[in-house]
């Protein structure tokens, strides 16, 4: 384990190319981030503050963060403090984050600080870091990216997705590991049968080094030179940093059961601010006067900050509806106005240009050519790659073969290994390591190979994805498209035939679309293309190649939002989108022998959908039928159902109908035609429909 002072601050190796000035400042850095972590637990115990998580016996990460240049990232996950404050961020900013103020500009600077917020699911963060730090390669930058996390999150799935990623990519990554020998109450025994964590990094095919987590002066010389070797463009390190927290795992933890107070004692003599104090005072650099000084200094300021922090008016209800999407969508800003209403707020007025306004449809013009619906993604994507060297495909297959659906075909061979990323098999990794290449300026397009196997990556998609811009309050985002091949009548296994969408509809920050033709799958990618927000792309494999159509040669987008009505009709209202989409206009066909005149309404996009095209035609035909292969519990439909009954149920003259897959799982081979909505059961839904 390296070291370079042992407990008693005697050297036992070389030290640091430091001056008497830096090591000064290394250690009033510990001693500030011993103090304020105190007087941040002291804040919590008043009831100031929801909950802490201290770093008492961890500030030996200091040295870690000096030996960081300013050019440098760390991504963080909770309990760093000491990097926080090595790095010269504004007690303003860390007091004020733990208060719970949102991401106001002199609350968390992002890009000033290059410091990530505070990551509450265990471990997620890790992949971000390794796709920042692969936008910042193909940028041709030096920068290096630091993610921090403890002990426990070398259990979690993220960890091996982002050092598999990290090693295969050779990304200028440095993984910290805070090993403080438990995870909030489970110890290392039960985390790992590893001799050491270090020792994982081997398997990843890159250097592990553990450190004396006490020692600064080890932290600082293992961190410079892990930068050294990552900016060299020689990929990454793992440093376990051996240490020891003196606290709870947080303020709720109460005391811990899980040690004991010989344990502690012993570890109370490894004190890396006993340990610096003492090679300082060695040195004579340093006497007892100045801590004075400094604890009587920081405790004034603090008090000051905390005044004027708790000063400052309550955040107001628009925050969240304001920065969720680039501009907000009529459908939130209806759900906001409704709130304030119901509380008898004054409604906030929204600025024209924060609105989301639906474009008009595009006049297709130009010469055409007749494609399938995988041809019309490919041009597209072939066009966007060519204007914008922003854009990265990455997925398992997506490479040399093109997909597994051939929708990347020819991309490899065009823009390189680089841009077209034959990635490891793990959605997790795919989906987080293009977020974190998102929030470094890329515009990533993710591949899943179907929708069914898009759950792996769901936090990354729920957790960061949707989030990223909210979180920053824009200044942040993650314009990520994740292609989702989806739907039935492929004859395939279980997984392969999952149509997962209302998940998504549900998750704020995500726009979420659905095409069933080829010139609506070119137009909406291109669209798709140039967010800036996410977007969950659902392509249906059963009309890939099944379905061919004239769409112009030259690049147009489709705005998202608004629906298409495919066929006009006067007794009943037809939503649907995807494959059962077409099972409607045959429905459709067959009942209009019968003299009834169906209207189709193809949704197109699932957030935000069309609301003001769905309620004009219930308005005119009075009946409602919502067919699609997603669930019928907590389905789209049921949204589409519950937005028109509670917006116009005297428009209806009969209960709405839902035609939709029964709350089973999509069955496989023999068992997919029970799965499948056809035109068959969507004419019995409109029957019903009609009947009342």
């Amino acid at each position: 384990m390296h070291q370079i002072l042992d407990p008693t601050g005697q050297l036992v190796d070389a030290l640091p190319d430091l001056s008497d000035d830096d090591f000064i400042d290394v250690y009033t850095k510990l001693l500030t981030a011993r103090i304020v972590d105190e007087k941040l637990l002291n804040l919590q115990r008043q009831g100031r503050m929801p909950a802490y998580y201290q770093s008492s016996g961890q500030e030996a990460a200091v040295g870690a963060a000096l030996a960081l240049r300013d050019t440098d990232w760390i991504f963080t996950a909770y309990r760093e403090l000491p990097f926080w404050i090595a790095r010269g961020m504004h007690l303003r900013s860390a007091v004020g984050f733990w208060l719970g103020i949102p991401d106001d500009d002199d609350i968390w600077d992002v890009h000033g600080y290059r410091i990530t917020r505070l990551n509450a699911t265990i471990g997620t963060h890790l992949p971000h870091a390794v796709g920042f730090g692969y936008a910042d390669q193909l940028k041709g930058d030096d920068t290096v990216s630091m993610v921090v996390f403890g002990d426990g999150a070398t259990s979690e799935s993220d960890f091996h997705a982002a050092m598999n990623f990290a090693g295969v990519w050779k990304t200028p990554t440095i993984f910290l590991c805070q090993n403080n020998q438990v995870a909030q109450s489970t110890t290392l025994d039960k985390q790992t049968a590893a001799e050491t964590l270090a020792h994982k990094a081997q398997a990843y095919g890159f250097p592990g080094v553990r450190v004396d987590g006490m020692d600064p002066l080890a932290m600082y010389q293992a961190t410079k030179d892990a930068v050294a070797r990552a900016a060299a463009g020689d990929g990454p390190t793992f440093i376990e940093m051996y240490t020891y927290r003196y606290s709870p795992h947080s303020t709720y933890d109460g005391t811990p059961v899980y040690r004991t107070d010989e344990e502690e004692t012993a570890w109370r003599a490894k004190d890396p601010i006993l340990r610096m104090r003492t090679f300082l005072e060695h040195k004579g650099l340093w006497e007892a006067s100045q801590e004075d000084e400094i604890r009587n200094s920081l405790s004034a300021e603090l008090e000051s900050l905390i005044d004027e922090l708790e000063a400052r008016p309550g955040v107001r209800r628009d925050y969240s509806p304001r920065h969720l999407f680039k501009r907000m969508p009529k459908q939130l800003l209806a759900q906001l106005h409704r709130e304030q209403d119901d509380m008898g707020e004054t409604r906030t007025e929204i600025p024209a240009s924060e609105i989301w306004e639906i474009g008009p449809e595009p006049e297709p013009t130009g010469e055409t050519t007749r494609v399938d619906l995988t041809q019309a993604i490919n041009m597209t994507l072939h066009d966007a790659f060519e204007r914008d060297q922003t854009l990265i495909a990455l997925g398992e297959d997506v490479g040399l073969e093109g997909g597994v659906f051939r929708i990347t075909e020819n991309m490899y061979e065009r823009f390189g290994d680089k841009r077209i990323i034959d990635t490891p098999l793990c959605e997790t990794g795919i989906v987080g390591t293009a977020v974190g290449m998102a929030m470094n300026g890329l515009r990533p397009v993710a591949e899943m190979e179907f929708a069914g196997f898009v759950y792996p990556a769901f936090d990354q998609i729920i957790g960061h994805m949707g989030r990223v811009r909210w979180r920053y309050r824009g200044h942040m985002t993650s314009p990520v498209v994740v292609r989702m091949p989806v739907g039935t009548n492929t004859g395939a296994y279980e997984f392969h035939t999952d149509s997962p969408e209302s998940y998504f509809l549900h998750t704020p920050g995500l726009v979420v679309t659905f095409p069933s033709t080829p010139y609506d799958a070119r137009g909406l990618m291109e669209t798709a293309l140039s967010s800036d927000d996410p977007v969950m792309f659902f392509e249906p494999i059963a009309l890939y190649r099944g379905l061919k159509e004239d769409v112009p040669v030259e690049p147009y987008s489709i705005p998202f939002g608004r629906a298409a009505i495919r066929r006009s009709g006067t007794d009943v209202t037809v939503v649907s989108w995807g494959l059962p989409q077409h099972e409607a206009q045959k429905a459709a066909d067959a009942l209009a022998g019968e003299g009834i005149s169906v209207e189709v309404i193809d949704l197109r996009t699932i957030y935000p959908w069309d609301i003001e095209t769905v309620m004009a035609s219930v308005e005119k035909t009075g009946r409602l039928v919502v067919a699609h292969e997603d669930h019928l519990s907590g389905g789209v439909g049921a949204e589409i159902l519950a937005t028109v009954t509670e917006q116009g149920a005297y428009f209806l003259e009969t209960p709405p109908v839902r035609v939709a897959h029964m709350d089973v799982f999509w069955g496989p081979t023999q068992l997919e035609p029970y799965s499948a909505i056809t035109a068959e059961r969507i004419s019995a839904g409109i029957r019903r429909a009609l009947r009342g």
